[in-house]
């Protein structure tokens, strides 16, 4: 697998997607890697990091797999 099959973003245009992080499916994923084991993603509720004016994300990490939902 390449780095950018295992490479997924929400906006990559391949699709709606479901990502589990150690088995567990985790929602609002922004962005993650497969063969990196790194998943990104924003809590709910949203929450703003005022200091870098963006959107406050939090990192996982462990075995990340991606199923494609049709």
């Amino acid at each position: 697998m390449t780095r950018l099959e295992s490479f997924h973003h929400y906006n990559d245009g391949r699709g709606k997607r479901r990502v589990y992080v150690n088995g567990n499916e985790i929602d609002r994923v922004v962005w993650c890697d497969t063969s990196m084991g790194i998943a990104v993603f924003s809590p709910y509720p949203l929450r703003l990091n005022r200091k870098r004016d963006e959107v406050y994300t939090r990192r996982l990490r462990g075995v990340v797999t991606v199923e494609r939902v049709d």
